[in-house]
């Protein structure tokens, strides 16, 4: 089995019945350049059928839950600050 490191989702299609996930990863603009631009390269596309995309996300979706109460538990003083600060205009101090 292949392995690839892809840096995020650029685009998903839907035909037919089959989702077509474009993963992409990030690279240098100008490899022998020293400026800091990337650009977007097509790595992978995933085809799978629609049932198979509706499982994906409600795995993701459990995933998802665990990181965000994984952090909650590293960090409870930083969610008292970011309610905080969710909670006055950044237009006023």
């Amino acid at each position: 089995m292949n392995s690839y490191f892809c840096d995020g989702l650029k685009e998903v299609t839907i035909l037919n019945g089959v989702a077509r996930l474009e993963f992409h990863r990030l690279q240098p603009a100008n490899p022998g350049g020293s400026d800091s631009e990337v650009q977007s390269v097509s790595e992978l596309v995933v085809a799978l059928p629609l049932q198979g995309v509706l499982q994906t996300l409600s795995i993701l979706e459990q995933v998802r839950a665990r990181l965000v109460q994984d952090e909650r538990a590293r960090r409870p003083e930083a969610e008292g600050a970011a309610q905080s600060a969710r909670s006055r205009s950044p237009n006023f101090t």
